[in-house]
């Protein structure tokens, strides 16, 4: 039996992590590399990576290699772009049967968020006979939260925080996603002009969650308190989102993202209900990165075997370490 053979979409760090990790996987192979950057375009991927060399070099142009290539699944790990953009992007790989993982919370749960590009992605899936889904280390902070109240006889309440130390993650990264590294100005100006992410989309966690639970959320509030230093320079960034059912706060999200000299991480999880749950779980500073390219490895395996179309991040089973054969799984 021929390994699974990945396309790695986007080679940096994410994607570089993941070139690395694959390398000690079993029944699995790093097929193609494709890249942007002048810098990366025509070396080998493994070197790129800061490994030895794997035989595959990197190349902008992913139509001329699914043209050339036959691959089972592409990761895309390319700086954070649209949702639909993205999906887009991928079409030369899905049209030659490459079935898709998204480094993307957006992508995660779209039958919730736009229903309308969900069926779109489905219809193109089933029509080559491909499944595509999002991952990353948002989504195993939603399993998180579910899970722990495997064993809960009441809930009415929750509050979950993530505290991340940042600086795993580049200054172009961190300023896209959270405005960390801008200055304040520039920080309102690029969300305004839809260079920054507003961050809008964390609120499409709640119903998400929500759903889980049966919960009829009616109000969805988000809050966002940017953390400035005496040059303007932020340096961190607070996201609160609350999801209400007739005015009562059921779920509360916190997301503080931060660049911590202590390089402090940890998920806090408050649930008052019965049994009452207070959990903290704290994790080394590289856990966003490692969460981030672990959570999409791990899954290799079931998206190259799942049914074909979209499907939502939750409905997918939890794809722990597999150290066995990606191949035979």
């Amino acid at each position: 039996m021929s390994n699974v053979k990945v396309i790695v979409f986007g080679v940096g760090s994410v994607g570089m992590g993941i070139i690395r990790t694959l390398q000690n996987r079993k029944g699995v192979e790093v097929a193609g590399a494709i890249d942007i950057d002048p810098a990366k375009v025509g070396k080998d991927a493994g070197e790129v990576s800061g490994i030895a060399p794997i035989g595959v070099t990197v190349t902008d142009d992913l139509e001329a290699f699914c043209a050339e290539n036959k691959a089972d699944v592409i990761v895309n790990t390319a700086s954070p772009v649209d949702v639909k953009k993205t999906f887009e992007q991928l079409l030369p790989a899905i049209r030659k049967g490459v079935n898709v993982i998204v480094a993307s919370a957006e992508t995660c749960n779209l039958w919730f968020t736009d229903k309308e590009l969900a069926k779109e992605i489905d219809e193109a899936c089933k029509k080559n006979g491909i499944s595509y889904i999002g991952r990353g280390a948002t989504q195993t902070e939603e399993r998180f939260i579910i899970s722990m109240t495997e064993g809960s006889t009441d809930v009415k309440n929750i509050v979950f925080t993530h505290y991340a130390d940042v600086q795993a993650f580049s200054d172009e990264s961190n300023a896209a996603e959270w405005g960390i590294s801008m200055q304040e100005k520039d920080y309102y100006d690029g969300v305004k002009a839809g260079t920054v992410k507003s961050k809008e989309e964390l609120k499409e966690s709640i119903p998400y969650i929500a759903e889980a639970f049966g919960w009829e959320i009616d109000q969805v509030t988000l809050e966002k308190t940017p953390m400035v230093n005496n040059t303007g320079r932020i340096y961190g960034l607070k996201a609160t989102v609350c999801g209400l059912k007739k005015g009562e706060k059921k779920l509360e999200l916190n997301y503080v993202m931060v660049e911590d000299p202590e390089r402090k991480y940890y998920d806090h999880l408050k649930v008052e209900g019965t049994p009452m749950i207070d959990c903290m779980c704290n994790y080394t500073p590289d856990r966003g990165m490692a969460s981030t390219i672990g959570s999409i490895v791990n899954a290799i395996p079931y998206i190259a075997g799942a049914p074909a179309g979209y499907h939502n991040t939750l409905e997918s089973p939890a794809c722990g370490i597999y150290y066995g054969d990606y191949n035979g799984k």
